[in-house]
């Protein structure tokens, strides 16, 4: 039997699916990626590594600890709100 698409089950077929990710403890299985998968993302991530470079920086814990609740809320990383603070602080400063 053909099984059918999301778009076309009724309200109780939907629930009865999807029922699993009610449980807030739910944890999926995880999947290994294919060799083409990892192969895409070391080169992505070789690529970002070249253009990037470490710094050691002291800052106010409380700051750290907002900009990385900022960065967490927003799906974006630690470097990912220094990186843009900095761009506009750069673009403010020379306009």
């Amino acid at each position: 039997m053909k099984q059918k698409r999301w778009s076309e089950l009724s309200t109780e077929e939907l629930a009865a699916a999807t029922r699993e990710f009610d449980d807030p403890a739910y944890n999926p299985p995880a999947r290994k990626p294919s060799a083409r998968e990892l192969a895409e993302l070391r080169r992505v991530q070789r690529k970002a590594a070249k253009d990037r470079f470490r710094v050691a920086i002291a800052l106010d814990g409380d700051l750290i600890e907002q900009a990385d609740d900022y960065a967490a809320s927003h799906g974006l990383t630690f470097s990912d709100v220094v990186a843009d603070a900095l761009r506009r602080l750069i673009k403010r400063k020379s306009a």
